[in-house]
């Protein structure tokens, strides 16, 4: 039987050349360059993270010489938060293991991701705005003035740790909020590049992309994240569907209206979630109406379980923009999102 040191090295292997890369990106300069670096980096820590977390049993050495080099790798790949939570782990993990062979393992990285930590506390330290809006819970200030000051704050940090998801994120909520679209698809292309298996930044960015993308360059889009959908995919479905309504407006309006439901009710089949699962069958209730020729009502929000939505909406109200308001937002947001 191969022994769990085997199996880790035969992983290291393929961790290890995905940092040669990373390195080479870095050596190149350019900003292009480093975040694609960044994105290497990040998927040689989630290497590092699988092999020990599908082991049966894992001396806790091994396990700590996972994180070291997970943690290592987000420190390289600018990415302070992330690697902060790894750093948490480590601190727990290398208490089993003898003290002597704990400090030698933690030699290098130990100086790095303090002087990481620093550098990253110091820049945020600047952002004002940031700081103000995140203690609210949120991540997209009131007013006009307060985004565009957001905006430059996020550009300063992101332009010194580009490998940081959250402030991606945060850059593609604020640019979306002011109307900058191709800003905010950038940005969010960019979070989910950093991390793809995020169901979340997954469903926004097909919704995005309809906005965002020309037609054919949206479709495209949205094929490739239907051949990928997840057994728990209830959100990207649900974005799905409303990409599909939105590029409807373009043209082959029926044809899109029924992928859009059949794919709504895919989504029914997996929703865990009461509010996703509710945005879910107002959509296909709206779908069910465009499809046999009739202007959605009120009816369908009361018909999915919405009646606090529809008894509060002003007379005229448009559903289809209603319900994809509501949709959007119920994947979108979440408490404190700069720890997205």
């Amino acid at each position: 039987m191969t022994s769990v040191p085997e199996i880790y090295e035969f992983t290291l292997a393929s961790s290890g050349k995905l940092k040669l890369r990373a390195t080479a990106r870095l050596a190149e300069g350019g900003a292009e360059n480093v975040f694609e670096a960044c994105v290497l980096f990040h998927e040689a820590a989630r290497i590092e993270r699988r092999v020990i977390d599908v082991l049966p049993f894992c001396p806790a050495a091994t396990r700590l010489a996972a994180s070291v080099e997970e943690c290592f790798c987000l420190v390289e790949g600018r990415d302070p938060p992330g690697a902060g939570e790894v750093w948490g782990r480590i601190l727990v993990e290398k208490d089993d293991v003898d003290p002597a062979t704990a400090k030698a393992m933690l030699a290098r990285l130990g100086p790095r991701y303090e002087e990481s930590w620093r550098a990253f506390a110091q820049a945020v330290a600047g952002c004002t705005t940031l700081t103000k809006t995140r203690a609210t819970g949120g991540v997209v200030p009131t007013t006009s003035a307060e985004q565009a000051r957001a905006l430059r704050e996020l550009r300063q940090v992101l332009a010194r740790f580009p490998g940081t998801p959250s402030f991606w994120w945060a850059t593609y909520r604020i640019a979306e909020a002011v109307g900058d679209t191709q800003q905010a698809w950038d940005a969010l292309y960019r979070t989910q590049q950093l991390n793809p298996h995020n169901i979340r930044f997954k469903a926004m960015s097909v919704y995005l992309s309809a906005r965002a993308l020309p037609a054919d360059e949206a479709d495209a889009h949205i094929a490739r994240v239907r051949r990928s959908l997840a057994p728990e995919s209830a959100e990207v479905c649900l974005m799905v569907a409303w990409a599909e309504i939105e590029l409807a407006k373009q043209g082959r309006a029926k044809e899109r209206w029924r992928r859009a439901r059949e794919t709504a009710v895919l989504g029914l089949t997996q929703a865990r979630s009461v509010g996703i699962r509710q945005s879910l069958l107002a959509t296909r209730f709206i779908l069910d109406g465009l499809l046999a020729g009739k202007e959605p009502t009120v009816d369908v929000l009361y018909k999915a379980g919405l009646g606090d939505v529809a008894a509060t909406a002003a007379p005229g109200t448009n559903v289809i923009d209603l319900v994809a308001r509501l949709s959007s937002a119920r994947v979108r947001t979440q408490p404190n999102e700069l720890a997205a």
